[in-house]
């Protein structure tokens, strides 16, 4: 993480994306508590080590690995978090001290930690137990994350067209005879595939966020989905944590190639022998 820009953060202090958390060599409750609300707003970010008023004080610095470790074994651990969650916690050196940084994103679910839901008002972590406060959390969700989102400024040259010829190829392959894909434009195709619509609320016209996960080039995807990522675990012999991931960050079309070459390398079929077979 930049250093200025830490410099910058703990001067400001804690708002409403930003905790800080004084730990000595253990991850407390309290800390839980904030993820599961950072997953329930907007996202935000936690910092270890610091206090309140954004004075440094550090983590031992024997103990940060451990106490990542634990962090990520917490989080994955469905009797703790529904649903599970997959973060990957920083450790940065700040003034001779070691702080742990934890970078949380906005979720499209809503999360709970030991079976309470928290949400973050101002700078604090506050307990959901209202029925009506629960349903108007899951509306935003819905609202936030949807593939008929209109974006009326994203234009051709934010997409991947390379991919196009492949995706023709793949429909033909699935009937007979000629597709109309075939004859069509790249503008037509989208289109036709229900990638181009128009909002009746607002009554602007363009590319849907589909389009964007389908097609859209990586800072496209970046900067409207920040969040967006498939994160690939195998959980074989470290079933604590995991043995292998890989965080995939692409269109879900070349998403799905590298989700099964993972899948391949750890999912090969074995050479056997069944009687003299």
């Amino acid at each position: 993480m930049d250093q200025e820009k830490l410099r910058i953060t703990l001067q400001i202090g804690e708002t409403i994306a930003v905790e800080f958390k004084r730990c000595s060599n253990r991850i407390e409750n309290d800390v839980y508590q904030s993820v599961c609300s950072f997953l329930n707003r907007f996202g935000g970010d936690i910092y270890l080590g610091v206090e309140d008023d954004g004075t440094v004080c550090g983590v031992p610095e024997n103990a940060a690995g451990d106490m990542v470790k634990n962090f990520i074994k917490i989080i994955s651990n469905p009797n703790m978090f529904t649903p599970t969650i997959y973060l990957s916690p920083e450790i940065i050196k700040y003034e001779g001290k070691t702080i742990i940084h934890i970078h949380i994103p906005v979720s499209a679910e809503v999360h709970s930690f030991k079976k309470e839901v928290y949400d973050r008002v101002d700078d604090a972590d506050v307990k959901v137990t209202a029925t009506a406060q629960l349903a108007m959390m899951y509306i935003r969700k819905q609202n936030r994350f949807t593939e008929k989102q209109i974006y009326p400024y994203i234009s051709l040259e934010d997409f991947r067209l390379d991919l196009l010829p492949r995706i023709r190829k793949m429909e033909t392959n699935n009937i007979e005879g000629v597709h109309s894909w075939e004859s069509m434009s790249d503008e037509e195709l989208l289109r036709s595939a229900g990638l181009y619509g128009k909002d009746r609320a607002t009554g602007e016209s363009g590319y849907n966020l589909a389009a964007v996960m389908l097609l859209g080039k990586d800072d496209l995807i970046m900067d409207i989905c920040p969040a967006y990522e498939t994160d690939a675990l195998v959980r074989r012999v470290n079933v604590d944590r995991y043995d292998d991931r890989e965080i995939i960050r692409t269109n879900l079309i070349e998403s799905y190639d590298q989700l099964m070459e993972f899948g391949r390398k750890h999912l090969s079929d074995k050479f056997f022998i069944e009687g003299v077979e």
